[in-house]
């Protein structure tokens, strides 16, 4: 039988994961809610005290049962409630601008893209 360790963080608590090492609070205050929020649905051992989640507008609807995970759930919270999602990589944009101009991927054009010719 294994045993799954919940971690309930309150505001002092470290975060610990994806090279956050900060206080949820520190977070809060760094406007840094995207992280905390992704934590809460991606990772399954992570969850907050109910002032935290009442703060990040995870209310009772959003909520999910812990230990577990829901990225899918995530992305609808994150489109309902107005948080904004990361951009197109300028890497991606470069290829797909140079597919749309029937540029092959070459290696010496990308290379001459890169420089500014």
């Amino acid at each position: 039988m294994t045993t799954t360790l919940l971690r309930t963080l309150t505001r002092k608590s470290r975060l610990n994961v994806w090279n956050l090492y900060s206080t949820v609070q520190d977070l809060i205050d760094r406007k840094k809610q995207m992280q905390l929020i992704a934590a809460y649905y991606k990772l399954t051992t992570i969850n907050y005290t109910d002032d935290i989640l009442d703060e990040l507008k995870i209310t009772s609807e959003w909520k999910i049962e812990k230990p577990g995970a829901d990225k899918e759930l995530y992305y609808k919270f994150l489109n309902e409630n107005g948080y904004k999602k990361r951009g197109k990589r300028k890497a991606d944009k470069l290829k797909r601008s140079l597919w749309e101009l029937n540029i092959g991927l070459d290696k010496s054009i990308l290379q001459a893209k890169n420089h500014g010719k």
